[in-house]
């Protein structure tokens, strides 16, 4: 059993911090191929709605990776800045982070609040 106090344990190399980044890259690459494809598929035209339900679900849980991955490279960041850094790179790390959480958090609501405001505003465009 190795010991825990060892610094192997807490740092990692140069050469395995750039692997990380890496596959965090390409992992990014492939969840918006992912999310293109989802979304050529749905648009077809002689798709079911089972099969428009499922591009929907499948592109739900790739956003919800995203959010998690990117959430978790914030974290990370924040956590860099505070054991490297200045308190103000501290403070500026852990600024975006929570601007990045409330702007997702909010978002649909922004949307949603939008769309009534767009339809009060300008009415329905099917009773035209």
């Amino acid at each position: 059993m190795s010991d825990p106090r060892t610094p192997k344990r807490y740092y990692v190399t140069e050469e395995e911090y750039l692997n990380q980044k890496t596959s965090l890259e390409k992992l990014k690459s492939k969840l918006d191929d992912l999310v293109g494809a989802l979304d050529s598929y749905k648009e077809k035209k002689n798709a079911s709605p089972a099969a428009k339900k499922i591009a929907d679900n499948e592109e739900d849980k790739a956003a919800r990776i995203r959010y998690l991955k990117r959430s978790k490279e914030f974290a990370e960041n924040f956590v860099d800045s505070v054991i490297c850094g200045t308190h103000l790179e501290s403070v500026e790390k852990l600024k975006e982070a929570l601007d990045y959480k409330a702007f997702i958090r909010a978002d649909p609501y922004m949307r949603r609040t939008g769309a009534t405001m767009e339809r009060q505003l300008f009415g329905d465009k099917d009773t035209d």
